[in-house]
């Protein structure tokens, strides 16, 4: 026993807190919001960061959980100690950052700052003081056997939780870089084909527009050194058209895959992408306000 509490007992904890922890934020959400939105980074309902904080709280508190001073302060250094860790890895992981801090004073990277350690003293009290009794008492009452197999299957769950959920974070990251070299290859070909035509600057809609598109492709017709511009043009359209697609998908993604974790996280920053990320945001919730509006309109018909 660690202060009281078995090893399975603990385990017990970490998933209880992981779904708590959860279920703030999606409360929280909702009432910022009017909308009901995962805002874990698992698919399933856990954000295991609550689950972390709590575990290593009660572990370090021990026998002092019943100073409030204690509590405040370790729930407030292993809040933010884990809030930083975790905000950290997942940055160098997937080059984007998943909360941010930056409009607080007395940030650290972005990840942490003051406000917010203060909070999470506050939240420790209100825990370990009124929450935690009554979760000990269920947790504890529940045979060493029955415990263990029920740990074990929440683990397996989690475990391929995780998984599946850091291919979806890396697959969002590859997915801005290729947003990425699009750009910056429609922007190089709008400049050359506005030297050699006279045109204005080419954007998304209009790779998409075939109108357009067949007005540019006859506007080179007959010109001289316009042929590598125009099979450039071809490709950089049907291009559009895949991105397009892939962006209608990810609109449609509201509980599970790489559109949801961009619904999850309103205010992820990825500095290598900032600009196509803002693009994709826009791009994503217009997509999904058009097909919500077509759904009401379709049903109140």
């Amino acid at each position: 026993m660690i202060f009281g509490y078995t090893l399975p007992q603990y385990l017990g904890f970490f998933f209880v807190y992981s779904i708590l922890g959860w279920c703030v934020e999606v409360a929280f959400a909702a009432v910022n919001t009017r909308q009901l939105v995962n805002r874990g980074f698992l698919n399933g309902p856990a954000c295991p960061i609550y689950g972390f904080g709590m575990v290593g709280l009660l572990a370090v508190l021990g026998p002092w959980q019943r100073s409030i001073p204690a509590v405040f302060l370790a729930a407030a250094v292993l809040a933010t100690l884990v809030e930083l860790i975790a905000g950290y890895l997942l940055f160098r992981l997937f080059h984007t950052r998943w909360w941010d801090y930056t409009q607080f004073r007395g940030n650290l990277g972005g990840f942490i700052c003051p406000r917010f350690t203060l909070l999470w003293g506050l939240g420790g009290i209100v825990m370990v003081r009124l929450v935690h009794p009554p979760v000990a008492a269920a947790v504890t009452a529940i045979p060493p056997t029955v415990l263990a197999v029920a740990d074990g299957v929440l683990a397996v769950g989690f475990a391929v939780d995780v998984g599946i959920s850091f291919a979806q974070a890396a697959g969002l990251e590859r997915r801005l870089r290729r947003l990425k070299d699009f750009s910056a290859a429609m922007r190089r070909l709008s400049d050359a084909m506005t030297e050699a035509i006279g045109t204005r600057a080419m954007t998304f809609d209009t790779l998409l527009d075939e109108q357009k598109l067949q007005l540019m492709l006859a506007a080179m017709e007959g010109r001289e050194n316009t042929a590598p511009l125009r099979q450039q043009l071809l490709e950089m359209s049907a291009r559009a058209r895949a991105v397009r697609a892939e962006v209608e998908r990810l609109s449609r993604q509201k509980h599970f895959g790489e559109g949801r974790l961009l619904r999850a996280f309103p205010h992820m920053k990825a500095p290598s992408y900032d600009e196509v990320l803002g693009r994709l945001r826009s791009a994503t919730a217009r997509l999904a306000r058009t097909a919500r509006n077509l759904k009401d309109k379709v049903s109140g018909q």
